[in-house]
């Protein structure tokens, strides 16, 4: 199956001296992130960074000694390794937002019985943090846990963008246009309409285009400061999200957004 283009990043040519080949590797773990679940080829890589094959390899094999990159022997493809998973359950203790939110979402999911989502921001992308299933008993799995989608693509993703300044989401959807388009975010004008819509109305809706009669509808989180911190979204059957049913379902989201929003309220009588 041919692979999937990947944006260009431009190889840092001023950084300090030293400081180059860890920029270059934060990139390799960066594109690994956003493709984890089907893996990368060395060539991949090699046209996403604009590096030399040589010096991707000798990268790779670096982070594969580490156990910070796996390679599969049958595909060749490059995934994050168990180390990089190690470390993100030792930095879980001090970044617990997941955990913060995790009775709020199942609350959700238990009240509309649909798939709930709660995705942050990771630069111009956004990554999935968590997922909750309801009690419906068709579930849908559109996001696992740490995939990354370039920002706007998703409702999730999109609720998340429209909660910054417009100048702010111009940028981002048009530095991120190549990629937006491997989602089915094809026309940058377009999709920064859809998000204008969202940030004016306070939500978004999409229809998923490789999931047909599958709809999806997300709103913004914001810290007890008014920051945006997140994004909650339900994924579930279009007709479950039509009428009533969607007045419903946006009342919660919005009811259990607030409800993160006050938990980041900071504690009586803190300093």
């Amino acid at each position: 199956m041919a692979s999937k283009r990947l944006q260009a990043v431009p190889s840092p040519t001023t950084a300090p001296s030293g400081t180059q080949s860890i920029q270059r590797v934060v990139m390799i773990l960066r594109h690994l992130a956003s493709r984890n679940r089907e893996g990368l080829r060395l060539i991949d890589l090699v046209e996403a960074l604009q590096l030399e094959q040589p010096t991707v390899h000798r990268m790779l094999k670096s982070l594969v000694a580490e156990s910070l990159v796996m390679q599969d022997p049958q595909s060749k493809r490059y995934f994050l390794g168990q180390r990089m998973y190690e470390f993100g359950l030792a930095a879980s203790q001090r970044f617990d937002f997941r955990s913060l939110c995790g009775p709020v979402l199942s609350s959700l999911a238990r009240l509309t019985g649909d798939t709930i989502f709660l995705t942050s921001r990771s630069g111009d992308e956004s990554v999935c943090l968590d997922r909750r299933e309801g009690t419906s008993p068709v579930k849908v799995f559109t996001l696992a846990i740490g995939d990354r989608r370039p920002l706007g693509a998703g409702a999730s993703s999109m609720a998340l963008l429209s909660a910054y300044p417009l100048t702010e989401i111009r940028d981002v959807i048009f530095s991120n246009a190549a990629r937006l388009a491997e989602f089915g975010e094809g026309n940058p004008q377009d999709l920064l309409s859809r998000v204008e819509t969202a940030k004016r109305l306070g939500y978004s809706v999409r229809d998923l285009p490789n999931f047909e009669g599958i709809r999806a509808i997300g709103v913004p989180v914001f810290d007890f400061e008014g920051r945006p911190v997140a994004a909650i979204s339900i994924s579930t059957l279009t007709a479950r999200l039509t009428g009533d049913g969607f007045d419903e379902r946006l009342s919660a989201l919005r009811e259990h957004a607030d409800q993160i929003r006050q938990l980041t309220a900071p504690p009586a009588g803190g300093g």
